[in-house]
């Protein structure tokens, strides 16, 4: 006899203090039967995990990915074809530069039911525990996410001149390694070298720590700070906020 089928639940866990993990999000990660999670879980999330439900480590780090893409997404299918209530937890939200609609795909095109749990985006999330409001309306009437991840082809993908019309805070995910491209491109398009920019390594967890500098000096103070990833470029005039 064919099993029920199960039911996927996408949940974004938020950028890693457990506090920032949505009710509903908690909710769904208790009753799972099998909890599939990314590399950027807090910990304290993961404890939340029932002691009965399998648990399968799909992390990835930049430029290693141990469980590919489509792996994952198979993954999800299977135990959802086999009646079970699987949890994809995905740090920060899953639909910011997340890859959540890619695993849903495959879902959609097999009829399994799933539920999409949007969480606290590290992008925004980060900046505000650094003291940076992303947006202040004596500064910017705008903000805006880029992600810093090289494409298939090794290039990066962004317009840095319409990144400087736009005059909004730029908010830089999966940027570490490319700093100094970036902040290149930028002073190529016109932005001052003078524009001040933030760097916050493990944002919202007890071990984050803010770096604060110039568009000029950022790929500098990334090697002498030693930053790592998780962490977020910001460029824009409301880092000038953050100590006050």
């Amino acid at each position: 006899m064919m099993a029920e089928m199960g039911k996927v639940y996408l949940i974004g866990a938020g950028p890693g203090d457990p506090g920032l993990l949505t009710v509903k999000g908690r909710d769904c990660l208790v009753k799972a039967d099998v909890v599939v999670y990314d590399r950027l879980v807090g910990p304290k999330i993961l404890e939340m995990i029932p002691e009965s439900a399998e648990r399968i480590d799909v992390g990835k780090n930049s430029g290693h990915h141990p469980v590919p893409q489509p792996e994952i997404s198979r993954i999800l299918l299977e135990k959802a074809l086999e009646g079970k209530c699987v949890t994809r937890l995905k740090g920060g939200d899953s639909f910011v530069f997340g890859r959540g609609g890619e695993e849903l795909e495959l879902l959609a095109a097999h009829g399994v039911p799933f539920e999409v749990v949007p969480g606290v985006t590290s992008a925004f999330a980060g900046a505000a525990y650094a003291g940076i409001p992303v947006t202040h309306r004596d500064y910017c009437a705008s903000v805006h996410l880029i992600t810093g991840h090289r494409q298939k082809n090794g290039a990066l993908s962004i317009d840095y001149e319409a990144l400087n019309r736009l005059k909004g805070p730029l908010v830089f995910m999966m940027s570490v390694a490319n700093i100094d491209e970036i902040a290149q491109g930028l002073m190529a398009a016109g932005m001052s070298p003078d524009m001040p920019c933030a760097l916050v390594e493990n944002g919202t967890l007890p071990s984050q720590r803010k770096c604060l500098t110039t568009l000029a000096l950022a790929a500098r103070k990334v090697q002498e700070a030693q930053i790592h990833s998780p962490a977020l470029f910001i460029v824009g005039r409301v880092c000038l906020l953050s100590e006050t």
